[in-house]
């Protein structure tokens, strides 16, 4: 399956999601990333001020908590970027979005 280019130049991929176990690397042609570990997971995103306007849906299976490689993501609850992407509660899940500066969670629980 070969990845897709919105008209902003955003890569769109219709792919079925991704489950890891351990540190991960977020690729631009992911989209919805599960992490399954009952320890807690670095996620590492690609930088947001090349990404403007990318989405990535990540979800916990597990009671890991995820957290960023970078002091790069902006909670809902807060305009400070800081490490924290997910709780450690399982089923915890964010939407993110690139705003051209950090990643934004727009939605979870």
């Amino acid at each position: 399956m070969s990845a897709k280019i919105s008209a902003s130049g955003v890569v769109i991929n219709n792919a079925a999601p991704i489950t890891k176990t351990s540190a991960y690397t977020a690729q631009v042609i992911d989209y919805s990333i599960i992490f399954n570990s009952a320890s807690s997971i670095t996620l590492t995103l690609p930088a947001a001020s090349a990404n403007k306007g990318k989405e990535y849906y990540i979800k916990s299976i597990n009671a890991g908590g995820v957290i960023s490689a970078s002091s790069n993501v902006v909670p809902r609850t807060s305009a400070t970027a800081g490490t924290a992407i997910l709780a450690t509660t399982a089923g915890s899940w964010v939407h993110l979005q690139s705003d051209g500066t950090n990643w934004i969670i727009l939605a979870g629980a």
